[in-house]
């Protein structure tokens, strides 16, 4: 019995320990890091942020990173992920205002690593992600695939 209480409780705490409960709650599948993009209404900077993620497709994926546009006017998302009432919420944790273009970069831990506002750069996104310890892991492990 005392086994299987301790057995109970350990996994009890792995369920529920800080790491796990970091956004996104879907990184336990399987984690990534994430970029959400807060727009302020589909414009030129969010067709522009779309083409720079085209373009550079293979260096997002090879960092295990998940784009996320949301339009903080009609409070919807490019996955359509979230409600408006879980996309308020993300404004006010990053604090962002809905008048701004804003992107965060968020680690694999659930850590805000880097935010851009008026004028994302891909080049420097993935310069900071490089400089990571975990992705430092990732690249003496599996290598990388495609550079910038």
């Amino acid at each position: 019995m005392k086994h299987l209480a301790f057995v109970w409780m350990s996994v009890t705490g792995l369920v529920f320990s800080t790491t796990t409960l970091a956004y996104p709650a879907y990184g336990l599948i399987e984690p990534h890091r994430t970029l959400i993009y807060f727009s302020k209404g589909f414009d030129e900077d969010v067709a522009s942020f779309e083409r720079q993620l085209l373009v550079h497709r293979c260096q997002i994926d090879d960092r295990d990173l998940h784009t996320l546009i949301l339009d903080m006017n009609n409070l919807s998302d490019s996955s359509g992920l979230f409600s408006s009432r879980e996309i308020i919420k993300l404004m006010n944790k990053y604090r962002v205002r809905n008048n701004e273009h804003t992107a965060v970069l968020i680690g694999k831990d659930g850590t805000e690593k880097a935010r851009w506002k008026e004028g994302f750069d891909i080049n420097e996104m993935v310069q900071i992600i490089d400089q990571m310890p975990m992705r430092q892991a990732e690249i003496r492990e599996r290598g990388s695939r495609c550079s910038i």
